[in-house]
């Protein structure tokens, strides 16, 4: 029983951090509102928050319904292919709800619903098909903009029905995070002797080309980050902590050179890093537009 423990809680944990990588992001773009000067309505805030939630499950139960062990990501129960697929499809159900209450009963503006359409393609639709974005080449692109840019967007948008460039100040940083973060979750098992599924960049490229990629992609996400530190639109409190953030992306750089990607255990690492810059930028991207309030 002891042995199951760990386990378990790890089940439990996984799915709640995939929750948490697409709600931060959520946010920000909420807190980078009010710092516009908007009112930020609560209601609008929790219904917002409980779509975003509700979209992450049905990818999660569309996973489990079409394409069970695809990648590194975790299980979100033992549930059968039939119980899956009545969970995203009720899932996509009270997100659709949640899209038509915002824009027709609270007024959220036109782009609510094509927001939440969005939100539809690139989660229920990433392993279900006829998309299957998992399966085509194209998750990690989709996974980082449904990760990044389009919660901060929606965030934003829900609360003015306006859009702004600053934005992108934001939503830019956390999509390259999580392009690696679904990136990692594709590279194929190093001492798996059967040859993989050629589905995602890494095992379609190889591992090396797919180092090459998260390198690419990581100096973009370095940039992003000195971009907020030295040329903010606005002075931004707090953050001396970016350079924490600066520091984690190039420690797993270092991994990257160092060819983690051979080894299971040290790719695992790399992933639970990647996954915790995505969360520190977020929560520090939070902080620092809370004291602007």
């Amino acid at each position: 029983m002891a042995a199951g423990a760990p386990g378990a809680l790890a089940g439990l944990l996984s799915p709640l951090s995939l929750l948490l990588a697409g709600l931060i992001p959520f946010l920000v773009g909420t807190l980078l509102a009010g710092v516009a000067g908007f009112e930020v309505r609560l209601k609008i805030v929790g219904a917002g928050a409980l779509a975003v939630a509700a979209l992450i499950l049905a990818a999660g139960a569309s996973r489990q319904a079409f394409s069970p062990g695809a990648g590194r990501w975790p299980t979100w129960g033992s549930r059968s292919l039939v119980g899956a697929g009545r969970l995203a499809y009720g899932s996509l159900t009270l997100a659709a709800f949640l899209g038509l209450l915002l824009q027709f009963g609270w007024h959220t503006g036109d782009l609510t619903i094509p927001l939440g359409g969005l939100g539809i393609l690139g989660g229920y639709f990433y392993f279900a098909p006829p998309l299957a974005w998992h399966r085509r080449g194209w998750g990690e692109a989709v996974g980082g903009l449904c990760f990044g840019l389009l919660p901060v967007v929606s965030g934003f948008y829900l609360q003015c029905g306006h859009l702004v460039t600053e934005v992108l100040l934001y939503g830019l940083p956390l999509t390259f995070a999580a392009f690696n973060l679904f990136l990692l979750q594709g590279f194929p098992n190093p001492q798996q002797e059967a040859q993989p599924q050629r589905h995602n960049l890494a095992e379609i490229l190889g591992p090396a080309a797919g180092a090459l990629i998260y390198t690419l992609v990581n100096i973009l996400t370095i940039t992003g980050l000195v971009f907020c530190l030295f040329l903010p639109p606005s002075p931004l409190p707090l953050r001396g902590g970016l350079w924490l953030l600066l520091l984690l992306a190039i420690v797993n750089q270092e991994l990257i050179k160092r060819k983690a990607y051979r080894q299971e255990s040290r790719l695992k690492l790399l992933g639970r890093l990647t996954l915790t810059l995505h969360l520190s930028m977020g929560l520090m991207f939070t902080l620092m537009l809370w004291r602007r309030l």
